[in-house]
């Protein structure tokens, strides 16, 4: 067989390689699937952390076990991550032929569509070209569809939109995010909120508190540039707020996110049903009942997916309804409507703070981009490291929302009388549509259905998920662990300081039965045994060796489904956090990866396939090669699991590794349909009192934490919502303006005015990077303490002055009093007290270089640095430096002398070529004083945070033999 053919003649018209391109089409499909679902979560706003690890196991369970992803990728995301699957694929023509061959029997596609994949695949190369016809006997161009139809056509539009932030420069990417996605719908309330000090000194109002925001907004934006979990991670607002500013503060942001969601799913149900009342003469209630149809129809399909891509689109929409108005309403603009307002001690008029009542909440609700920085940075950091474009980008971008907001307050204040703005209760388009005639009409309806429809759907999505997402629950999990080549990670939620991880490496058979080995770690403190599972283990059983951790609620129950000396499949069932780090490689033997092997290897790896198994001496005669060049193939075999070694009587022999044959599987509604009938089975009627209670306690904890348990209970706050909408109706005591004023003051104050401020103040103490764009003055004190104060004065303006109603006074008072609350006890507990950070870090676009930097108080500081090679040792003293070769260091050590950094944060990882970040397997020691811990790196996602004493400390990362060699 010639050097460069894979298959015979004979394999060929056997079905081989059709087998083998299947292989490889199954590893291209999962990797693009995964690539997708990566991106989209990135534009996904009410996705959470703890969903997006709960998609990742799902596609781990899927590759593991060969079922089809979740996301079953189109050829328009072939094309788009052809260049991240094209390593995949072997230069060798058959077997290109053959996997363009399964692509055109799945997919329909035009030539000009896929230049990717024809890349990617080699279709243009004439040795290819012909494989194709020598193999299926027809030319390849039949491979291509002549002209797509118009719903391909439609398809490749879109995905060309889709991909819009990959193509714009990163500043604009931003620009456009900051305009798009805060779009409030608070904008149909703002000519009603300054309608009594007039259009004019409202401009002044709506600029000044914008202006603030801006500060705001750069805030964040630094923020969201100095966290290595917002530009490396899958980190959202929650964990950046978690990580600088602690327990406390992320607390009081997911309770002000609950309220504000809450409050604008009211408000807008409430505008839109009173709106379009007027429009369509239908009644209110009924658009109300509507709109929770819908909703529940979403929720319950979870078909919807709110991508930042189709909000951007929503709002282009928005916009483009926007303009037209408001160019009728300048058309039909008073000069005494635009000069109106009553402005106190200005022409003898008294000073009245019942004009300022809806004012600056309302305003307040117009500024939210806040939360959307986030999502910006994890899109643009990647591409833009120096955070300039993130932090310009978003100033750009709200200053822009300031002059569309002082546009619109020109345009509908000006055409409308302001007593008539003042006294409407609905939206400020009702008036208008009477003022301007039928085509406001027309218009005002799609606008509401886009702009107000949308952002009930969107917010009921955003409560449910935040519902959902800290409900607990029960994983069941099944997945491949190949030996020694993977481990399971479990810990509780949301990881809080000293709470024990547990991970588990399977060893291989032991007596014929499965042998794990177990990573026990809590309080600075590692326990490592072995235990041999039969047929299942229990946490329980862990207490026995270690009954001091009996009172931390370990929940782990492994049930052992098939195992082999090579891999172990297993159903995990847990309450913990479940995270797997290591390949994802769980299929035995994988054909695509033969086939990608260097060609001596390859043809070995060809002949060994057709035999058993073979001897050192066969295997050097097939490949013509001496024994110690054979030899040395099949130990590079051996060490990337396709090989293994057997000995026999007459020595040692080899064979190929076989991946584990998958037994069908019955669907889960049968098993769970069989498990309730065993268990009413099992269970007599005659139960003692104290079983009968407990089996009723589980009864109903599955109703209650089942899957309807948990929807009903996660829908629960949209119901809410929607039925305090109907009741403002019915009872005639609701207002549009009112309630963006009301949720703007006491939600968006904390939102986008006092949580930017700390962030800023804290991730200038503990941050792990320094972005190369930083305002020096943003960060004096004079500044934050000016934003500080404004933002709490305007809550303490209307608790004392503005606000009458007693229930208003309190909620302003008691808002303003928890964030003065907040603020000492996160200071108390050290949210801005310094940091120092020791990273030691892997980038595979780079090869084996690696890097190790040292930041205290968001500085860089150099500090004695010892790297330890196989080799020698090399010594730096500097805050960063190169690591030429991480595959060959063995140790790399740190000596901090005395600070006044108050924590220490040890992080250890690996960027991967989609720019995520993994952990390294690692072991740190820390020495502080007379106290040494160890943590096992693997164990907490590569890092581990503690306290320090203001004492001279020595950190000592060492990295396994397996993985250094």
């Amino acid at each position: 067989m010639p050097p460069d053919e894979l298959f015979t003649r004979e394999e060929v018209l056997g079905g081989l390689p059709a087998k083998r391109a299947a292989t490889l089409l199954f590893l291209i499909e999962s990797r693009t699937a995964h690539l997708s679902d990566q991106s989209r979560r990135a534009l996904e706003f009410y996705l959470t952390e703890a969903a997006a690890q709960e998609r990742d196991l799902a596609f781990l369970e899927a590759f593991t076990l060969g079922r089809e992803p979740p996301l079953r990728p189109t050829v328009q995301d072939l094309e788009r991550y052809a260049p991240r699957w094209a390593p995949l694929v072997p230069k060798n023509p058959g077997v290109q032929a053959a996997v363009a061959h399964l692509l055109g029997r799945k997919y329909t596609f035009t030539y000009r569509a896929v230049p990717g994949i024809r890349a990617a695949l080699g279709l243009d190369d004439d040795a290819v070209r012909s494989a194709y016809q020598r193999q299926y006997r027809e030319p390849l161009e039949t491979l291509y569809a002549s002209r797509p139809t118009l719903s391909d056509h439609l398809r490749w539009v879109w995905a060309a939109v889709a991909g819009w932030s990959d193509f714009l420069p990163v500043f604009w990417v931003v620009f456009v995010l900051t305009v798009a996605l805060p779009l409030p719908t608070a904008i149909l309330a703002l000519p009603i909120a300054l309608a009594h000090v007039g259009p004019m000194s409202g401009i002044l109002f709506v600029v000044v508190i914008g202006l603030f925001n801006v500060l705001t907004m750069a805030c964040m934006a630094e923020a969201c540039a100095r966290s290595g979990a917002i530009r490396y991670g899958r980190a959202f607002w929650g964990r950046l707020v978690s990580d600088f500013l602690g327990g406390t503060g992320s607390s009081v942001l997911s309770i002000a996110l609950g309220i504000r969601n809450f409050l604008a799913l009211v408000s807008s149900s409430f505008g839109m049903a009173i709106t379009m009342m007027a429009f369509t003469h239908v009644p209110a209630e009924v658009w109300i009942a509507f709109l929770f149809v819908i909703e529940l129809y979403l929720l319950s399909r979870k078909t919807l997916k709110l991508t930042i891509t189709a909000m951007v689109l929503l709002a282009a929409t928005n916009i483009v309804l926007l303009l037209p108005i408001a160019l009728l309403g300048f058309g039909h603009a008073q000069l005494e409507n635009l000069l109106s307002g009553r402005i106190p001690f200005l022409g003898g008029e008294p000073f009245n703070p019942q004009i300022f009542r809806l004012v600056f909440g309302v305003i307040l609700s117009l500024y939210f981009g806040h939360a959307y920085v986030v999502h910006c940075a994890k899109i643009v950091l990647r591409r833009d490291p120096s955070a300039r474009a993130l932090i310009r980008g978003s100033i750009a971008g709200t200053a822009c929302i300031i002059f569309l907001l002082a546009l619109w307050v020109l345009a509908i204040g000006g055409a409308i009388a302001p007593e008539v703005l003042a006294n409407e209760s609905g939206t400020a388009l009702t008036p208008l549509a009477q003022r301007l005639g039928p085509t406001t009409r027309v218009l005002g309806s799609l606008l509401i259905v886009f702009f107000l429809g949308m952002s009930c759907i969107r917010t009921a999505n955003i409560l449910f998920n935040l519902v959902h997402e800290r409900l607990p629950s029960r994983l069941r999990f099944k997945v491949m662990l190949l030996r020694r080549r993977g481990s399971l990670v479990l810990c509780h939620r949301g990881t809080p300081r000293g709470s024990p991880c547990l991970g588990l490496t399977y060893l291989g058979l032991t007596d014929g039965h499965p042998q794990f080995r177990l990573d026990v770690q809590w309080n600075g403190n590692i326990q490592r045994m072995e235990l041999v599972v039969p047929d299942q283990w229990d946490a329980d059983a862990l207490f026995e060796q270690l009954p001091e951790l009996r009172s931390r609620q370990i929940n782990v129950r492994l049930e052992t489904l098939e195992a082999t000396p090579d891999g172990v499949r297993l159903c995990i069932s847990t309450s913990m956090r479940l995270i797997y780090e290591g390949e994802w490689d769980a299929s035995g033997l994988d054909l695509a990866e033969a086939i990608v092997l260097p060609d001596p290897m390859r043809q070995l790896v060809t002949w060994l396939m057709r035999r058993e198994h073979a001897t050192l001496a066969e295997l050097a005669e097939c490949t013509g090669q001496d024994h110690d060049t054979t030899r040395a193939m099949l130990t590079t075999l051996v060490r990337q699991g396709f090989v293994q070694v057997t000995d026999t009587d007459g020595g040692a022999r080899y064979r190929i590794r076989l991946g584990l044959r998958h037994r069908r599987q019955l669907s889960q509604e049968i098993w769970h349909a069989l498990d309730v009938r065993v268990e009413g089975r099992a269970n007599p009627s005659g139960l003692s009192p104290a079983k009968a209670a407990l089996v009723s306690r589980d009864w109903l904890g599955q109703m209650l934490l089942g899957d309807r348990g948990r929807f009903l209970l996660s829908l629960s706050p949209v119901i809410s919502a929607l039925l305090l909408a109907e009741w403002l109706l019915l009872t005639g005591t609701g207002s549009f303006a009112w309630l963006f004023s009301f949720s703007g003051l006491i939600t968006c104050t904390v939102i986008s005015g006092i949580i930017p401020v700390l962030l800023l103040i804290s991730s200038r103490q503990k941050a792990e990077l320094v972005p190369a764009v930083v305002y020096r003055f943003l960060g004096h004190p004079m500044i934050l303490a000016a934003i500080y104060v404004f933002f709490l004065g305007i809550l303490f303006l209307h608790g004392l002055v503005i606000w009458q109603h007693p229930l208003e006074r309190a909620s302003a008072v008691s808002i303003g009093l928890l964030v003065v609350g907040v603020t000492i006890v996160m200071f108390r507990r050290g949210a801005f007290a310094q940091r120092a950070v020791i990273e030691l870090r892997k980038d595979q676009h780079k090869g084996d270089q690696g890097v190790f930097a040292i930041t205290v108080g968001g500085r860089p500081t150099p500090v004695d640095v010892r790297l330890g090679y196989s080799g020698g040792e090399e010594r730096h003293q500097a805050a960063s430096g190169p690591v030429q070769m991480i595959s060959a260091l063995r140790y790399a050590s740190f000596q901090l002398s005395k600070t006044s950094a108050r924590e220490l944060k040890v992080w250890v990882h690996s960027i991967t070529s989609e720019g995520s970040s993994e952990a390294l397997p690692a072991v740190a020691e820390v020495h502080c004083g007379d106290q040494t811990r160890r943590f096992d790196l693997n164990l907490s996602g590569g890092q581990v945070l503690l306290p320090l004493t203001g004492e001279a400390c020595w950190i000592r990362i060492t990295l396994p033999e397996p993985y250094a060699a």
